[in-house]
């Protein structure tokens, strides 16, 4: 490929065209309400390809993708079902896992020495488990009341991994 920006360009000017074709000749497709959500996913693979594909890799380039794609995907089980908008009440600690295993994602292809990124990935991770947890109910009936009470365990939690931090270096910076 020569000129990446403009083959992105190209295949994005095909594909909707190709959709508003289909839709003014009365073709049953899904309307625009459902479908958006494949922006997001579609732009998070594309920073992921890219990603792949570049000589000059950026690992925060993963993160946007892992974010932007997992995002989508969320919405697009709102759109299509079986989640609601509704739903994002007791579903909204789900965003916070993605920017953990996002960040988790950033460590990874940083070969494992971004301490920075590990430390982010896991406090949102526990942060959004716990969460989950909560809202959820999957410790039990009365885990919105249990759980609360058990607020110290954050602090420790968060002095141990400010420990691991601490012992396992700075960033890759």
């Amino acid at each position: 490929m020569r000129d990446k920006g403009t083959m992105i360009l190209a295949v994005l000017l095909i594909a909707v065209g190709g959709y508003l074709l289909l839709s003014q000749l009365n073709i049953g497709l899904p309307g625009w309400e459902l479908i958006w959500p494949l922006l997001p996913v579609s732009a998070g693979i594309a920073l992921l390809v890219g990603y792949i594909s570049s000589e000059e890799r950026d690992p925060e380039q993963v993160f946007f993708g892992t974010v932007a794609t997992f995002v989508g995907l969320v919405f697009l089980a709102i759109t299509l079902g079986p989640l609601t908008y509704s739903s994002l009440r007791d579903w909204w600690p789900v965003f916070v896992l993605i920017g953990g295993v996002a960040f988790l994602a950033q460590w990874a292809v940083a070969g494992f020495r971004d301490w920075d990124a590990l430390f982010l990935a896991l406090v949102a991770l526990c942060i959004g488990g716990v969460s989950l947890a909560i809202t959820l109910e999957l410790l039990g009936p009365n885990t919105r009341e249990t759980l609360p009470k058990l607020w110290p365990g954050a602090l420790i939690l968060a002095g141990l991994m400010a420990l691991l931090r601490g012992l396992l270096g700075r960033s890759t910076e």
